[in-house]
């Protein structure tokens, strides 16, 4: 393994475990009291009338690697960086509320029984890998080029000679 992986692993861990510290001790109480007030009118317009947080928080620490990642992706630039942050920190919001109502639908609309949590565990999986998904795609290029380095090349072209073609062929 090269120094630069390393280095890229300590950066996020250094970035991930005080944010994960501070969520752990009242980030997510402080999240989930804005994620009500801004969260629970929209679910009321969707038709969720009673909600159970206990299904959804604690999906919300996807915030964490999501920052941890856009922060020490190197090759980004600082506009696509701080962008793709801003805009990703709105769309995993929008995860949560989609979460939540499914939650409703999955327990409370459709009523708790033996498929309401196969029902719902498909969102559960969405929640989690939606952070990384959205992360490779701000990340792409960068992503691309450097999976390009480091995949073997095949840019050997094939040979025209054509007595090479018709031993092939045999």
């Amino acid at each position: 393994m090269t120094r630069r992986p390393l280095l890229i692993l300590l950066e996020f861990i250094i970035i991930t475990v005080p944010l994960t510290w501070w969520w752990l001790n009242g980030g997510l109480d402080s999240y989930y009291d804005v994620f009500r007030r801004l969260a629970f009118p929209l679910l009321k317009e969707m038709g969720v009338n009673t909600f159970n947080p206990g299904l959804v928080r604690d999906r919300m620490i996807s915030f964490i690697p999501f920052m941890g990642l856009m922060l020490v992706t190197p090759g980004l630039s600082l506009r696509r960086r701080f962008g793709g942050l801003l805009g990703g920190l709105a769309l995993i919001f929008l995860s949560h509320v989609l979460l939540a109502y499914w939650a409703w639908a999955s327990f409370v609309r459709d009523g708790e029984g033996a498929s309401s949590m196969a029902d719902f565990f498909p969102a559960l999986m969405l929640a989690d890998a939606f952070p990384f998904v959205l992360w490779a795609l701000i990340s792409s290029r960068v992503l691309a080029e450097a999976l390009f380095k480091v995949l073997p090349r095949a840019q050997e072209k094939p040979s025209t000679n054509s007595a090479d073609e018709t031993t092939a062929d045999q």
